[in-house]
């Protein structure tokens, strides 16, 4: 039996159940729609009341912090000016001091056979009068290269004094030494 036979109704009744289905098909696909968005409404309402909350607590705080004084607001505007302009005149001097690179650099070009050079500590002088202090510090291996290290130290040109406690030369091998440059230390 051909299926064409089983269907007897007229073309234009076909045509009218297939609006009326899609008619019923789009009918509860637009009301799923507005459920699914009364039900992210309904989600969304304590956030919602969560925010208007905290604007209210923010607005009733600038309000508080207004009405208690402006003097006391002010004072602590003026205190931290004043420690900015602090720094402001620490980070300014910061430009004119000497950088402790080049006479890093001018230390470390000097030659120091025998001698194993430890660490490094750099004074900046306080004023533009006052002198620089580095102190170099490592192993000799003897007392005579030990000797002949200061003496180096001592001979440039940017450095004043070159300081070794005499206790430094007690030991035969392996002394161990801190020495103090003083000057400019700006090569």
């Amino acid at each position: 039996m051909p299926s064409e036979l089983t269907n007897l109704l007229p073309e234009a009744r076909k045509r009218r159940f297939r609006r009326q289905y899609f008619l019923r098909l789009g009918t509860v696909t637009f009301l799923l729609l507005v459920l699914l968005a009364l039900l992210h409404a309904a989600l969304l309402l304590p956030t919602y009341l969560y925010a208007r909350g905290e604007v209210a607590r923010a607005e009733a705080g600038l309000a508080t912090f207004n009405a208690a004084g402006d003097a006391a607001g002010e004072a602590e505007v003026v205190a931290r000016q004043a420690r900015l302009k602090a720094a402001t005149g620490n980070l300014s001097r910061l430009g004119t001091a000497p950088a402790a690179s080049a006479p890093l650099r001018a230390v470390l070009a000097v030659p120091r056979p025998g001698i194993a050079l430890t660490g490094f500590t750099f004074a900046a002088p306080a004023s533009a009068n006052a002198t620089a202090r580095m102190q170099v510090s490592g192993v000799a291996a003897s007392r005579d290269a030990l000797r002949q290290y200061v003496a180096a130290l001592g001979a440039l040109p940017f450095v004043t004094g070159a300081d070794l406690p005499i206790s430094a030369y007690a030991k035969e091998t392996d002394i161990e030494f801190t020495i103090t440059l003083a000057g400019t230390l700006r090569p």
